[in-house]
C-alpha cells in the first residue's frame, strides 16, 4: 500500500456519530459514508485502489447486512479493514484471524465474551442522515447500571433484574424512558434518576470508541506503530 493510500480511510457510520466533535470528521483523506450494507464494500473495491476502510454502523433490516465474503475479498485485494463500536466490532471479532482489525472497548467486550449477543449494540434509528437514535443500545445501559452498582445506588440483584427485563424485549423498545421507569420501581429519587439520564452520554462507549479512532487515526500508522498504541485504546 502506498503512502498516499495509507492516509485514506472510508468510514461507514451513522448513529454512532451522535456526540462526535465535527472537527474530527474534517481530517484530510477521511471519506464518510452511511451505515454499511451488503454490496458497499464490493462496490468500493471495484472502483477504488486498495486503502483503508472502517466499519462502524451497519443496517440489516432494510438491506442485507455486510457480508463476510466481501470483507474477505477486500482483505485479499490489499485493503486494511477496521471494525469498531457496533456492527464493525462484531465483524472484527468474527474475522480477526482473517486479517480484519478490531478497535476499541466494544470490540474488546465482544472478543472477551463469546456469549455477548449481537443485539447488545443494536438500536432503532432514523433511516436518513443524521440517523438519530430512537432507542438505546443495551451495551450502554449495561455500562450505566454497572456504575450505579459499583456506587451502591442499586444492588447487583437489581442490576441483573433490570438487564434481564430489557434483554428479553425487542431492541427498539429499549429507551432511556423505559430505563427510568424501571429505576423508579426501586424507590430511587426521581431527581437523581433524571440527573443521571441527562448525563447518560458518559456511558455511550460506541461513540467513545469512534471518537478515539478518529483522534488516533490508526489507519495512518504502520502495524508496528498501532501495536505501540494499544494500551491507550
Amino acid at each position: 500500500m502506498s503512502n498516499k493510500a495509507l492516509e485514506l480511510c472510508t468510514l461507514f457510520a451513522g448513529p454512532s456519530l451522535q456526540g462526535i466533535d465535527k472537527k474530527l470528521l474534517c481530517v484530510s483523506g477521511l471519506v464518510l459514508c452511511p451505515p454499511i450494507k451488503r454490496g458497499d464494500i464490493e462496490h468500493l473495491v471495484a472502483h477504488s485502489a486498495p486503502s483503508n476502510l472502517a466499519i462502524v454502523d451497519g443496517v440489516f433490516h432494510a438491506h442485507p447486512a455486510v457480508g463476510h465474503s466481501e470483507i474477505l475479498d477486500a482483505l485479499k485485494a490489499g485493503w486494511r479493514i477496521w471494525g469498531l463500536s457496533s456492527m464493525g466490532a462484531i465483524r472484527a471479532c468474527e474475522m480477526e484471524k482473517l486479517g480484519m482489525k478490531g478497535f476499541g472497548e466494544v470490540y474488546r467486550l465482544f472478543a472477551s465474551d463469546p456469549e455477548l449477543s449481537d443485539d447488545e449494540v443494536t438500536l432503532l434509528h432514523q433511516a436518513q442522515e443524521p440517523y438519530l437514535s430512537l432507542s438505546e443500545p443495551l451495551i450502554h445501559i449495561r455500562q450505566f447500571l454497572r456504575q450505579w452498582t459499583s456506587e451502591q445506588i442499586i444492588t447487583q440483584t437489581q442490576e441483573e433484574h433490570i438487564l434481564c427485563y430489557l434483554k428479553n424485549m425487542w431492541y427498539g423498545y429499549r429507551t432511556l424512558d423505559l430505563l427510568k421507569k424501571s429505576l423508579l420501581t426501586l424507590s430511587i429519587d426521581e431527581k437523581q434518576i433524571d440527573s443521571a439520564i441527562a448525563n447518560f452520554s458518559a456511558h455511550r462507549i460506541k461513540t467513545r470508541d469512534l471518537t478515539n479512532f478518529l483522534v488516533l487515526q490508526p489507519w495512518t500508522r504502520t502495524l508496528k506503530e498501532n501495536d505501540a498504541i494499544k494500551h491507550i485504546r
